[in-house]
């Protein structure tokens, strides 16, 4: 075997070196629109985070320096070197690589300086644990969820009472239904929660006292703290369909047309997707040229688009929206659904405006009685049944029945609530086909 000259072991040496220059040239490329993208790429083998920065784009440019000097000296003592940038294949592969990420790029940048931008709903990867949600210090009983923004913790105590097993201000449930019991779930908010025992709790002691009908009654409230018809929606379908109601309350309003920041509470919800796809929609939504895509992309995950006057929680038309469908999901789950209007005092208090929940008490009085009204206007147009309380409180002594702050209830205000409840109940089963009549429209 012939032995190779020093001469031709140096140029194959040369060529090995230009190549290695050339193979880490091609690995940047593949690297750079890896990192923008994943923002940060995560090596899990390695525990490494390699975070973007603007500073990565001179990583191809330094290599792509130094194969040039490298190969202009290697050229002097060895003519005729060539490495792998040499070939028609790397070259294809190089602008494979380099032209969509230039692109992209220049279409991100370009998206920035129009100031766009669409806010996406947070990822519940399904079969992994789901995250908490970016949310607010609470207090303790008040834990951080993807799926609702916030919840109650059960058995803990919230300021003075327990929260149930269900999760919920109010007594222990069986979540199975005695068989010919009639139960009443109550969706809300505080107003629905608050209260020693809250209404829904005041309404379960008159219903057992004196039931509507020759059956066994219950009622219970499925109420958290802060939430909007949007979550209270969401809550629904993913809980209270099990439980098999068979009324739904609806008291929503207040922290409806609430000011809810850079974005609606319907973008604020996680959705449900497989890992696969989960991994290539947080890619996206992480990208303005990606939240874009999406927004165009038809779905009823609908993105919200970023403006500067920011979002109510829920804006009237979301909120017809919503109220539309929870009177058509409590009907699906077989139950008659009762809306009820929030009272409101005459003047609520100007601690709501310092609190940061609108920008003036008259804008609360406008919004809120606007809110009422689309309540009643769903009622109406869909045939269900309407509980009135802010029409009814207008003829009552609103100091007695509502506390300082001009939303919640006083012990007088909650008894009024159960036993307006109670005489709704009475009023729906009096009539023999009354699941029909409460606004179930026959086919």
């Amino acid at each position: 075997m012939k032995t190779p000259s020093p001469r031709t072991m140096l140029s194959d040496a040369a060529c090995s070196v230009l190549g290695l220059v050339d193979a880490a040239l091609l690995v940047s490329l593949v690297l750079l629109p890896v990192i923008w993208l994943a923002t940060p790429l995560r090596l899990p083998f390695v525990h490494l985070e390699l975070p973007w920065s603007v500073a990565w784009l001179l990583l191809p440019v330094v290599l792509l320096v130094l194969r040039m000097a490298l190969k202009k000296a290697l050229q002097h003592w060895h003519p005729g070197v060539r490495g792998l940038g040499e070939s028609n294949l790397y070259k294809k592969i190089s602008l494979l690589l380099t032209l969509p990420f230039v692109f992209f790029v220049a279409i991100e940048q370009m998206l920035q300086w129009a100031d766009y931008e669409a806010y996406s709903p947070p990822v519940i990867v399904v079969g992994a644990d789901s995250a908490p949600a970016d949310v607010a210090q609470k207090p303790v009983g008040l834990i951080g969820s993807t799926e609702y923004r916030w919840q109650f913790e059960p058995g803990v105590m919230w300021r003075g009472r327990r929260i149930n097993q269900l999760g919920f201000l109010d007594r222990e449930v069986d979540p199975i239904k005695s068989p010919g019991t009639l139960r009443v779930i109550c969706m809300g908010d505080s107003i629905t929660g608050q209260g020693i025992p809250p209404y829904s709790g005041r309404l379960h002691e008159r219903l057992q006292a004196s039931p509507p009908t020759d059956q066994p009654w219950e009622a219970f409230n499925m109420a958290v703290h802060g939430y909007s018809s949007v979550i209270g929606l969401r809550l629904f379908e993913r809980r209270g369909h099990a439980l098999n109601p068979d009324f739904v309350t609806l008291y929503f309003g207040w922290n409806d047309h609430w000011w809810g920041g850079r974005m609606p509470d319907r973008v604020r919800l996680g959705v449900r997707m497989a890992p696969a796809r989960a991994a290539v929609y947080d890619v996206l939504r992480k990208k303005r040229f990606g939240q874009w895509l999406l927004a165009h992309i038809p779905t009823e995950r609908q993105q919200a688009s970023a403006r500067e006057d920011g979002y109510l929680r829920v804006p009237p038309d979301e909120f017809v929206e919503t109220l539309t469908r929870f009177v058509a999901v409590i009907r699906d789950a077989g139950a008659v659904p009762i809306l009820i209007t929030a009272p409101r005092r005459e003047r609520p208090s100007s601690m709501l405006v310092d609190r940061g929940n609108a920008a003036s008490v008259e804008d609360i009085i406008r919004l809120h009685d606007l809110y009422v009204d689309l309540t009643r206007q769903v009622a109406k147009d869909h045939h269900a049944n309407l509980l009135d309380l802010a029409a009814q409180f207008e003829d009552l002594d609103r100091g007695v029945l509502m506390q300082a702050d001009g939303i919640h209830m006083t012990r007088a205000g909650l008894d009024l609530i159960a036993e307006q409840l109670y005489e709704k109940l009475v009023q729906i089963v009096q009539t023999p086909d009354w699941r029909m009549s409460a606004g179930a429209v026959p086919p």
